[in-house]
């Protein structure tokens, strides 16, 4: 897949939404094509087959898809044609905390997020599918009802750069999973975008519980995926010397690093490989697949390689 052009922190927070939002669904409309689309269809596939037409047999079509009615009427061998019954949805669930701002200009966390929901959302427009939209921070910002077609997916798409413009409130992951709970009556995939900087997930006890507790209701009703967002300087320091460093959601909290020491800058790395491991982790033993994003990279790439693996462990399964 060819790169294509970034969507930059301006366009989400240019006063003109509407624009910003038409810019984001111009560029998902085109990225989502081709074997993107492709693979998004084979990895979340409907729910069964409906009959399409009757076609004249050619050599190597499977004779168990031989049209007996059509055969015995006209005296000619016809074949059975169906398409697949897409009735499956998708719920995404955004967040949209004062954290997901972290980023170089123009590559924020909720820039990178906002640009991998559309995608998806788009090529299951394409596909068919339904799709719903929640964005929440403490609580739940914004709430967009199940629905599909042209129209709807554009709203999901400008009510997703609406809440990515301004991030704010801190992240309380729990409570965007309740709201899905009360929501979603039928069997569904909740696509779930967030850095998960959420101090009550790690907890050996609390109102939220751990990450696994957080997400364990969700998955006894739904297929769960999370799409963990992070941002190159969270995971390695760069070397410039004395560095400010503030907590986006608890103001007031700062701490000062000597970035010019290679003994900090070590054990500032291997404290976020160690927190990445945990995520992964608490993700895998959850049931929930983890779809790593990170906010300098087009969403794209990781997407497709992604779905293509989804396909493929689908395809096994079915075989």
């Amino acid at each position: 897949m060819r790169e294509s052009p970034r969507i930059e922190a301006d366009d989400i927070k240019s006063k003109d939404l509407d624009r910003a939002a038409r810019r984001l669904a111009v560029r998902s409309r085109r990225e989502a094509t081709g074997l993107f689309a492709g693979n998004y269809a084979s990895a979340f596939r409907g729910g069964g087959l409906e009959f399409e037409e009757s076609r004249p047999y050619v050599p190597g079509d499977d004779v168990r898809s031989i049209d007996q009615v059509a055969t015995a009427r006209t005296g000619e061998p016809f074949i059975k044609r169906f398409r697949e019954e897409r009735n499956h949805t998708l719920i995404f669930a955004l967040d949209t905390s004062a954290s997901m701002r972290f980023g170089r200009h123009g590559h924020s966390k909720a820039t990178a997020a906002a640009h991998a929901l559309a995608l998806i959302a788009t090529a299951a427009g394409r596909a068919g599918d339904r799709t719903a939209l929640a964005t929440f921070d403490r609580s739940v910002r914004t709430r967009v009802p199940v629905g599909r077609g042209l129209a709807h997916t554009w709203s999901l798409i400008r009510a997703t750069a609406a809440a990515a413009a301004t991030p704010e409130g801190g992240t309380w992951i729990a409570a965007g999973v309740r709201d899905l709970l009360v929501r979603t009556r039928h069997p569904a995939t909740v696509v779930l975008f967030s850095d998960f900087r959420d101090r009550s997930l790690f907890a050996t006890s609390g109102e939220a519980g751990d990450l696994r507790k957080a997400l364990a209701p969700l998955m006894q009703r739904c297929d769960v995926i999370a799409g963990v967002v992070v941002d190159p300087r969270e995971e390695k320091l760069p070397n410039v010397g004395p560095l400010r460093l503030a907590d986006a959601e608890l103001h007031g909290q700062t701490v000062v690093l000597d970035t010019g020491s290679r003994r900090v800058r070590a054990r500032y790395h291997a404290a976020a490989l160690a927190r990445r491991r945990r995520i992964s982790i608490e993700l895998r033993r959850s049931g929930a697949e983890a779809l790593w994003l990170r906010s300098d990279c087009n969403p794209l790439h990781a997407l497709g390689r992604f779905f293509e693996e989804r396909a493929g462990r689908r395809g096994r399964i079915l075989a």
